[in-house]
């Protein structure tokens, strides 16, 4: 139980146990206007003439036709596959679109900006310690729709597989742990990726910037194997801001880039940017190059912010993220309103995260394509309690099933959303799955799952743009089931941590007793709060003291402190959440969290100058050769452009 453990975060166990026995002005106020069409010349109007025509030909194709998307979850064993309907005119186009955006508008962008690490209750459109933080990122989320009910998995690993496949970690064999640098294993190369579907079915051209976490052994499981066109960023879960070191393991760099053909280690001279800047960088200079009249735009952009730890290993960085960064006024705000020092270093990432989103979005304006692009922002997993994050009255934390380990922050603002959807706040049940087959619908994407690839997730699309939960298709949500792992003799009744809910009941078997299974205030630092360092909260560290079983009422008990378990009078509600948890085990069908760690990786590390970077290059375990080559990625995008 202690082996994801850092020495600090065991102190603090042992320490914990023996003390306890809209409006729609943005366009105007915020996004450069494009050029006015009477300033075009005869060669551009001949140019938008055809774009007309194209438009009339294609929507007299979407008329007659139609998307279906087989989706295996509704969630009920009667209802496993469910259908979704799309490429026809699911969202009202705002009138001001003009001439200077390309044809690439029958298809939106999309920017999907997943934070790590950020609590639930973050985002100031909440009344809480940060609600004047992050005033950009809260400005869109206020003139967007806001999920208020809306639920990551509990760490990084499994939570970034869900996303992008579309299926529940225990579909794909994550359940447990997080991937860690010298494991053989990751997200099977027989899953198929959102970012596959959109390259290769809807055209779309696609960017990776930032964290990956989903296995990089082999040079098949890199992104741009994957369906990214370009990458780069770190492969790990945790990384060092500025050195970009591996931080349980610094002697070993985690940065790369790639291209469709070549990945390599990235020595360019802005590597020693603070992430959250450089990564602000390339999404920039990936926009600037991007061709919107041959190909829509998908950017996954996974930022390290606000995920510990805060220093590096060079002195200047020994206190964290320099006051020189932030803005003098923010600086003695955070200084002055937030407790704790983690908090502080919490904040301030948040607030570089916060004008980094800006910058983004005010790159897409100045290429026009804002009136057509959809920006959705998310959080991987809750706050750890330990590295600073806070889930506002919820109980737990990172790493944890109970409400604040996975119920996090996430909205979508565009300028496509109809008039009534903006503004408001959605709150259907929605899982991170969830965002694999809206993304799908709202960009019109064609995608039937082979057999046994079903989905988990089902499209909100009908639901979030009417801003209605009592058309939400998601009956069920399973947090997660912790069965067929590895070395580890689960079994949901009697040890393993499960957790499912309706659209009011929380079933759930959990430890208590435990620093993941308390409420934390904002209003509290932690008594030994001065280390900037690594704190994980593994899901390991949720599996100490005593073994629980739960019934909670989240309409009137959100934040779970009344136990309705053994209260006859909710009976028959227990005995469909256990029916519906029995159809979850029955499809776990292959064990999680293979326990070998290879010998050879780090020998392969050191030949590449102390580099993270994949060893099984040769015999690939599905026979033939990889499609990816070590070698400078002459394509690619994130080149230095200095």
């Amino acid at each position: 139980k202690f082996l994801m453990m850092s020495q600090k975060e065991k102190q603090f166990y042992d320490t914990f146990s023996s003390s306890e026995d809209h409006d729609n002005s943005f366009a105007n106020d915020h996004l450069i206007q494009d050029t006015d069409l009477s300033k075009k010349d005869n060669s551009q109007f001949l140019a938008l003439s055809k774009t007309i025509g194209l438009a009339i030909l294609v929507g007299f194709f979407v008329l007659f036709g139609s998307l279906s998307i087989q989706s295996a979850s509704s969630l009920q064993k009667e209802t496993s596959e469910s259908t979704i309907v799309g490429g026809k005119s699911l969202i009202a186009v705002e009138n001001s679109i003009t001439s200077s955006e390309s044809k690439s508008k029958s298809k939106p962008n999309f920017i999907f900006i997943l934070a790590d690490d950020l609590g639930y209750n973050s985002i100031g459109y909440t009344e809480y310690d940060l609600e004047t933080v992050s005033p950009y990122l809260t400005s869109l989320a206020k003139k967007g729709i806001v999920m208020s009910n809306y639920y990551a998995q509990e760490i990084c690993t499994p939570s970034r597989a869900s996303l992008l496949t579309g299926r529940y970690p225990i579909s794909l064999g994550m359940q447990y742990e997080e991937l860690q640098p010298d494991q053989e294993w990751g997200l099977n190369v027989s899953e198929t990726i959102l970012p596959e579907i959109l390259r290769d079915v809807s055209g779309y051209k696609t960017y990776a910037i930032g964290k990956w976490n989903l296995g990089h052994y082999l040079p098949e499981m890199l992104p741009t194997a994957r369906g990214f066109d370009h990458f780069i960023g770190f492969l790990n879960g945790q990384n060092y801001y500025w050195s970009k070191k591996y931080p349980l393991e610094p002697q070993y760099t985690d940065f790369m880039y790639a291209d469709s053909d070549c990945y390599s280690a990235y020595n360019s001279s802005d590597l020693g940017t603070y992430s959250t800047f450089l990564y602000r960088d390339k999404a920039v200079q990936a926009i600037a190059a991007h061709d919107f009249s041959a190909n829509p735009l998908f950017m996954y952009l996974a930022v390290q912010a606000v995920h510990d730890p805060f220093d590096d290993l060079a002195d200047e960085f020994s206190n964290g993220i320099p006051a020189s960064y932030l803005e003098a006024s923010m600086y003695s705000h955070i200084l002055s309103t937030v407790k704790g020092r983690s908090r502080q270093q919490y904040a301030m990432a948040l607030n570089l995260l916060d004008s980094s989103v800006q910058t983004v979005v005010e790159a897409l304006a100045a290429k026009g394509q804002m009136q057509n692009t959809y920006v959705i922002f998310a959080s991987d997993n809750g706050g750890c309690y330990q590295a600073g994050g806070r889930n506002g009255d919820l109980r737990g934390s990172k790493g944890s099933l109970f409400e604040g380990g996975l119920k996090v922050d996430s909205f979508i603002y565009s300028a496509l959303l109809p008039d009534s959807a903006r503004g408001s706040v959605y709150s259907g049940i929605m899982h991170v799955s969830d965002w694999f087959p809206t993304i799908l619908e709202l960009s019109g994407s064609d995608y039937i799952p082979q057999a046994g690839f079903d989905l988990d997730g089902v499209s909100q699309v009908t639901a979030m743009l009417a801003a209605d939960a009592t058309q939400n298709a998601r009956q069920y949500l399973l947090y997660n089931m912790y069965y067929k792992v590895n070395d580890e003799s689960f079994d949901i009744y009697s040890n393993a941590p499960v957790a499912i809910r309706d659209k009011q009941y929380k079933l759930a078997h959990l430890y208590v007793d435990n620093p993941q299974a308390q409420w934390y205030s904002f209003e509290e630092a932690l008594s030994d709060d001065s280390n900037m360092g690594s704190f994980s909260c593994p899901q390991s560290m949720a599996l100490m003291g005593r073994y629980a079983k739960f019934l909670f009422d989240l309409d009137s008990d959100p934040n779970e402190k009344t136990n309705l378990y053994f209260n006859s009078q909710y009976s028959d509600i227990k005995s469909e959440l256990y029916r519906q948890l029995e159809y979850f085990r029955a499809k776990v069908s292959f064990d999680a969290a293979p326990a070998n760690v290879s010998v050879a990786a780090e020998a392969a590390w050191a030949d590449q100058g102390d580099v993270i970077m994949p060893w099984v290059v040769s015999a690939l375990p599905s026979g033939g050769t990889s499609k990816l080559s070590q070698c400078v990625p002459s394509q690619s995008v994130f080149a230095w452009a200095g």
